[in-house]
């Protein structure tokens, strides 16, 4: 066995003496070097079928399922890969970048807590890996513990202050906290590092766009979609920037776009519908509020829109307060009371139907779970036509979502 098959591979070529029988530890390492070479020029699925060969050669390879799983990923396959890397895992638990990306793989499922497991190991096994904590933080950024979030990237910008990547994911969980006004440095970081990076400028965009700084908002949004022209998100983005200064034929217009991308969202059937109610167009609204209910009949803000609009509106075909009544208490219930939003949409329901004491209770509870919303606070002065009320300077965690990226 020659020196450079000891050097490279190490232990992995005595497992191959004792479990791979009459294959040579030769080929099992030109099958394998190829794989890597086939993955390096794009060309993945050619990678699979040599990691796959590598693997028969040496099923008790750690590193050859390792790099199978890491394959799956780049094709997009991340459910193979957490096959692949968990038994990786389980035949090395020392394989800590097995772990890293095993807790990529989860990420991309949307299993944030079993990421955060297989991160743990990862960071432990190898406590100076930026990648491991730029992933842990992400998955706390999918289970909305922005703290935590934050503090992983925190270490990761102090091991590695180049990647744009951990600003912006950084600056999505200063977002996750409403504390927008520190999010944008990290953006304004990010796009420094690079520009051409849509999802930087939308991420920037939400931030302004919560700060009320529509134009600014506007510009970003229009910056992403000029670097991607399919970027749905900015589109949907750039309409409730529109909406929020009013224009709000405009905004149907960006809904429109973005519905023809995505027209099985029920995110967007509600925005749309909510564009509508403002621009008079009632019959419009409520059809768009049906519509996100029917692709998902647990969407609570369809239910709490549409309650709304059932309440309010001047539309005497439409206005029916009982019902609109029910449609908003559906909607909390829904939420399991913790989404101040919804909280503060029943409220105004019950304003309109002249249920003014409950009213001021539900807003109340809105203003509890979110101590820092100015709104929610002058709309409960202007109820109560008192003095105003403390707004507390905590920055408390909402469940905005915003796009991020991890490639």
């Amino acid at each position: 066995m020659n020196n450079r098959i000891l050097s490279v591979f190490g232990s992995m070529v005595l497992i191959l003496a004792v479990g791979a029988g009459e294959t040579r530890a030769e080929d099992f390492v030109d099958t394998f070097i190829a794989g890597r070479q086939a993955e390096d020029s794009g060309s993945i699925d050619q990678a699979l079928t040599l990691y796959s060969d590598a693997i028969k050669m040496a099923p008790q390879s750690a590193l050859a399922w390792a790099k199978r799983g890491e394959a799956y990923l780049r094709k997009g396959d991340p459910k193979s890969a957490i096959k692949d890397l968990t038994h990786a895992t389980k035949l090395d638990p020392f394989h800590a970048a097995a772990f890293a990306k095993l807790g990529f793989a989860h990420n991309a499922v949307n299993e944030y807590a079993k990421a955060v497991d297989a991160l743990n190991t990862a960071i432990k096994l190898e406590s100076s890996s930026s990648e491991a904590l730029n992933t842990r933080g992400f998955a706390f950024n999918g289970l909305n513990d922005y703290d935590r979030a934050v503090k992983d990237f925190d270490r990761a910008i102090a091991l590695n202050s180049n990647d744009p990547r951990y600003y912006n994911n950084r600056g999505f969980a200063l977002n996750g906290k409403n504390d927008y006004e520190h999010s944008i440095p990290d953006f304004d970081k990010a796009i420094k590092l690079d520009p051409t990076n849509a999802m930087f400028y939308n991420n920037r965009g939400v931030a302004h766009m919560r700060l009320k700084q529509f134009d600014l908002a506007l510009d970003d949004f229009n910056k992403a979609i000029e670097i991607n022209s399919k970027f749905s998100s900015a589109y949907h983005n750039r309409g409730m920037a529109l909406s929020g200064k009013g224009r709000h034929e405009k905004a149907v217009e960006e809904f429109s776009k973005v519905i023809e991308m995505n027209p099985n969202s029920p995110v967007l059937y509600k925005d749309r519908g909510t564009a509508y109610s403002k621009l008079g167009e009632y019959e419009l609204a409520k059809k768009d509020f049906e519509k996100s209910i029917e692709l998902d009949k647990r969407f609570a803000p369809g239910y709490a829109a549409m309650g709304l609009l059932l309440a309010t509106t001047p539309d005497a075909s439409i206005r029916n307060p009982a019902l609109g009544k029910k449609f908003a208490e559906k909607a909390v219930l829904m939420s399991d009371a913790t989404g101040p939003e919804l909280t503060r949409n029943l409220a105004e329901v019950q304003k309109a139907l002249n249920e003014d004491s409950a009213a001021i209770l539900t807003l109340r509870k809105a203003i509890s779970m979110d101590p820092s919303n100015k709104e929610f606070a002058e709309l409960l002065q202007k109820w109560e036509k008192g003095p105003a009320v403390r707004v507390s300077t905590t920055i408390q965690t909402t469940h905005q979502k915003v796009f991020s990226n991890l490639w």
